[in-house]
């Protein structure tokens, strides 16, 4: 996962989305010194003193909401048909749910930043835990468990770096990329199987309903914890990157419905593997690859990345997957 993060800042770089200084900044927060940094910039291929290279890219989110009405209205909360800048579609106090802080108790006796949001219908409902990118449990991963919320799941996501505490303390994305990385992932399984625990103790949750997704690290968080075997029902890894060993894949009682984007090509090469993997395995199983989609475009506050259309379709598929799996 470590090198997961020093890819994202690669390909950052390599996109011109940061400039020399900034990627040398970034990377030397995990090397610990310059010397490091460069060697392992000449490791993965990064010739820091080359002008980035242009790609293609997904067509720019629009700068204000389109005044057509979708073609197709969800009876549920989706990603926005234009980026956001505070990462909100659904106010806390939306009345068709109860959302709110939540801590969560882990195995060693820490108590991890959470947030839960659940329907304001009486009832019992499955329940989703939400893994957030390398930028931690920010407003607009919060907002994606109320939108879970208003298709009715009880969604519940934690800051895995609660005990430096996480995203509200650690505002600098790079000095929390830097922190995450150094966390073994299976403290950060342990971590999300505490939140799986904490839903399976609500009320109103349905006992034994649970479902997992998470989005870029966040993602290949939710390959470690269908390769740990965690007994989820379902789960939606968004452009993650797999475990190095996936052989335990092939064993898993998971239905996987798993999120590429097609310029995400780091990414979406390891699409021919898991599906192998997943095939032994003889549980439902879908890989989706969003045209013209680059990596993160699931997330509206992502200047660069976020593509409405495809999110949409992604975030449609998902609340139809948990729905059929869970």
């Amino acid at each position: 996962m470590q090198r997961y993060v020093l890819e994202e800042h690669v390909e950052d770089f390599r996109d011109g989305l940061i400039d020399r200084r900034e990627l040398l900044r970034r990377v030397t927060m995990i090397t610990g010194g310059l010397a490091a940094t460069m060697t392992v910039l000449a490791t993965l291929g990064c010739n820091v003193d080359q002008a980035p290279v242009a790609r293609a890219t997904a067509a720019p989110a629009p700068t204000a909401a389109p005044t057509a009405a979708p073609t197709v209205a969800l009876p549920y909360a989706s990603p926005p048909p234009a980026k956001t800048t505070d990462g909100v579609t659904v106010q806390p106090n939306d009345p068709r749910i109860v959302a709110g802080k939540a801590d969560v108790k882990a195995a060693d006796g820490a108590t991890l930043i959470g947030y839960l949001s659940r329907p304001s219908a009486a009832g019992k409902f499955p329940g989703v835990v939400v893994i957030h990118e390398n930028r931690g449990l920010t407003e607009h991963i919060r907002d994606v468990t109320r939108r879970f919320a208003t298709a009715g799941f009880v969604a519940v996501a934690i800051d895995i770096l609660s005990r430096v505490g996480g995203a509200d303390r650690l505002t600098d994305g790079a000095a929390y990329g830097a922190q995450l990385s150094s966390r073994s992932m299976a403290e950060q399984v342990a971590d999300e199987k505490a939140a799986m625990d904490h839903l399976a103790a609500l009320p109103q949750v349905d006992a034994g309903r649970y479902a997992v997704t998470g989005y870029c690290f966040g993602g290949g968080v939710t390959w470690a914890i269908i390769n740990a075997g965690l007994p989820f029902k379902a789960a939606a890894p968004y452009y993650g990157p797999k475990p190095a060993d996936i052989t335990a894949f092939a064993r898993t009682k998971i239905a996987v419905l798993g999120v590429f984007a097609e310029l995400d090509t780091r990414i979406t090469s390891t699409m021919p593997d898991i599906e192998a993997a997943l095939k032994q395995s003889g549980t439902p199983f879908a890989l989706k690859n969003y045209k013209a989609a680059n990596h993160a475009f699931h997330n509206d506050m992502n200047n660069d990345r976020f593509a409405p259309e495809q999110a949409r379709a992604a975030w449609k598929d998902t609340v139809e997957w948990f729905r059929k799996y869970v």
